[in-house]
């Protein structure tokens, strides 16, 4: 497959493959599962011929679970770490604190760590899932894959290294050509108007 042949394919998964390293890099490579079977790397440029590739050992599939993502909201009163443990400290030495302890039944999680709310976030990569690739777009002189436009206005790419623990490395996508715009610029050139 060549870069071309993949507008009107449908994103039928997406795997992506990432190595960390403390201090060092993160690495990811992702790879795209179209409808027709094959699994392609998100191309470099328009003129990119062999865009196909072997799934890399231990890629994951980002569309194993696209329920939304739990927030846990804890310490209702907003205390302190240090307040945290001062409060802790003082149930303990009080009077029914020691009779506790002497007994075996310490106090086990501070109530100031126990889960009092949870709160719901979309889990966005629904959206990529079964969507129709509608353009790819690039930036000449743009030292990276290119970006993959999908029929809902989503926009994806590929981020192969990052700093470790910027959570960079991977998947990236903007919800829009808008955010997409404000993110990279206006710059870039559309395989759409290459082909006509």
């Amino acid at each position: 497959m060549n870069t071309k042949e993949i507008i009107g394919r449908t994103i039928s998964d997406i795997f992506v493959w990432s190595k960390m390293e403390v201090g060092g890099l993160d690495e990811a490579e992702v790879s795209v599962l179209l409808d027709n079977g094959k699994i392609i790397g998100i191309p470099w440029d328009f003129e990119s011929e062999i865009i196909e590739k072997e799934l890399r050992k231990d890629s994951e599939s980002l569309f194993s679970d696209l329920s939304d993502i739990p927030g846990y909201h804890i310490n209702p009163e907003g205390k302190s770490i240090q307040e945290v443990l001062d409060a802790k400290k003082k149930r303990e030495s009080s009077f029914f604190g020691r009779i506790k302890k002497a007994v075996g039944l310490g106090e086990g999680i501070p109530k100031e760590h126990i889960v009092h709310k949870t709160e719901y976030s979309e889990n966005k990569l629904k959206h990529l899932k079964n969507q129709k690739i509608v353009d790819f777009l690039i930036f000449e002189n743009y030292d990276s894959v290119g970006f993959i436009e999908l029929e809902n206005g989503f926009i994806i790419t590929e981020t192969t290294m990052s700093p470790s623990g910027t959570g960079m490395a991977g998947l990236n996508y903007y919800e829009s050509l808008e955010s997409f715009e404000e993110s990279c610029g206006t710059g870039y050139k559309r395989i759409i108007n290459k082909s006509h």
